[in-house]
């Protein structure tokens, strides 16, 4: 099962600049789970027609969003992140002294604009190593 937060601060990097302009961040933790039902001629009716799991690899995505800049040096450098494969630095701050950590690649770039509206953007990143948790005891 997955666990979302959202967050209150927190920054994206690229290798040289933070990214400018972000208001809003998600993370989302993944524990896939892998299939291991199997024929049990010892268990009820009822219960051989359940299937079985047991946890499989864990991963993460973050999303994060926030207005057009197109001066930041941050925003700059973001526009060839998907071509490059650059690989990202996530801070994801919770509360006080809490956040989470992780490297991940950008797997989508969305810019939004309106005649009648502030430009935004919103971006999403696949991990690509364990997210740390810094601040839990």
């Amino acid at each position: 099962m997955a666990d979302t937060y959202e967050g209150f601060d927190g920054y994206v990097k690229t290798p040289t600049n933070v990214i400018g302009g972000i208001r809003h961040w998600s993370l989302r933790l993944v524990q896939e789970t892998l299939e291991v039902s199997r024929f049990d001629p010892d268990a009820t009716a009822l219960a051989r027609r359940f299937r079985r799991y047991k946890p499989g690899p864990l991963g993460w995505t973050a999303s994060f969003d926030g207005f057009v800049m197109p001066t930041d040096s941050g925003q700059i450098e973001i526009k060839s992140a998907i071509e490059l494969g650059t690989e990202l630095d996530g801070y994801f701050h919770l509360d006080g002294d809490k956040y989470y950590h992780g490297k991940g690649l950008l797997t989508l770039e969305n810019p939004d604009l309106a005649w009648d509206a502030v430009g935004t953007q919103s971006f999403e990143m696949q991990g690509t190593e364990a997210v740390t948790k810094y601040g839990w005891s």
